[in-house]
């Protein structure tokens, strides 16, 4: 299937910030926790995916096991099978998402290689994981979902940088359309049903509606409880508020995004379905690999840092801040 219904339109800007082991990288929270609304910390035994992409360079993201399970343990096994290795990014929504990982490179094909432990047993794709601690900030690593909820292999990561300001959203307007999708749902749940009386719950237009449904009644309850911190830095960093509770967020870049910025700015041209997203000249994923965090050692890292800089004289570089854009996004 061609995966394309994902993100809708936005505004959004950079910058992140990041700490390790109890040690702001740039000044944030002094205890790791899941999710990114906060800073990024980290914690020992942290899953961490680095992404190399050819002549652009590495990003690495912070995994979040334990709000998308399912979703974190496919992408590791994917990795480690090597999957991903020398597919495409095949589709740049510029100032929006890059997104890749299909396996004919033109978003179609590709199996999930875990689909959970109580999936069916010929199941290919795995429903998507939500989570009000995992949102489409500047960054974020998510599934980029099919018509009816689920997810396989295809990866997006969010590359607009335009602040968003989540307090001008209506929930009540968004939880309107929920409500009318549910009517629609109930009267199509009425006239598919049987002679029996059994619903036909494999019907696609169905199960279309119930994604639909489901994805704009979990975005009206996250608006609803954004609260100042998840606010605050939509403010700070942008971010794909309106798909929030539509899509899985399943980890977090904290370093590389200066290539994310590269590949969201390559040329596109009009792909076979008529869209203009598709790079002129490929951009492969060259490689996927977890790393797993140990404090001691990014301490060593540091302390070695330290010491060679004490031998050394120091070079005082410029601080260099995201330049900041702003475009209207689409789905």
């Amino acid at each position: 299937m061609n995966i394309k219904r994902i993100l809708l339109s936005a505004v959004l800007s950079a910058g992140v910030m990041i700490s390790s082991a109890g040690c702001s990288l740039f000044g944030g929270g002094s205890s790791a926790s899941s999710g990114n609304i906060g800073d990024i910390t980290f914690a020992d035994g942290d899953k961490i995916a680095v992404i190399e992409f050819k002549d652009y360079g590495t990003v690495k993201a912070k995994l979040f096991p334990d709000i998308a399970p399912v979703g974190v343990e496919n992408f590791i096994k994917l990795a480690e099978q090597g999957y991903y290795d020398g597919l495409k990014i095949h589709r740049v929504i510029q100032d929006t998402y890059i997104q890749g990982g299909s396996l004919n490179g033109d978003g179609t094909g590709g199996t999930a290689a875990y689909v959970g432990e109580d999936a069916a047993k010929n199941a290919t794709t795995f429903p998507i994981e939500v989570s009000e601690k995992a949102r489409n900030f500047y960054g974020a690593l998510g599934y980029a979902a099919d018509a009816y909820g689920n997810n396989s292999v295809q990866f997006y990561i969010v590359s607009n940088k335009t602040p968003a300001d989540t307090s001008k959203i209506s929930a009540e307007k968004v939880q309107a359309k929920a409500d009318e999708l549910a009517s629609k749902l109930a009267n199509e749940s009425v006239a598919e049903s049987t002679p029996e009386g059994t619903a036909e719950t494999d019907n696609s237009d169905t199960k279309l509606l119930t994604y639909q449904q489901t994805y704009y009644s979990n975005n009206a309850s996250f608006i609803k409880k954004n609260g100042a911190d998840a606010a605050e830095k939509y403010k700070k960093v942008g971010g794909l508020y309106q798909i929030d509770g539509g899509y899985t967020v399943f980890g977090q870049v904290y370093e590389g995004f200066d290539v994310i910025d590269k590949i969201n700015a390559v040329d596109v041209t009009t792909n076979a379905s008529g869209e203009k997203s598709m790079p002129i000249q490929d951009v492969i994923i060259s490689s996927v690999t977890i790393e797993t965090y140990k404090a001691s050692t990014a301490e060593a890292t540091a302390e070695a840092s330290k010491a060679d800089s004490k031998q050394r004289p120091r070079r005082i570089l410029p601080l260099r801040l995201p330049h900041l854009r702003q475009s209207l996004l689409r789905r």
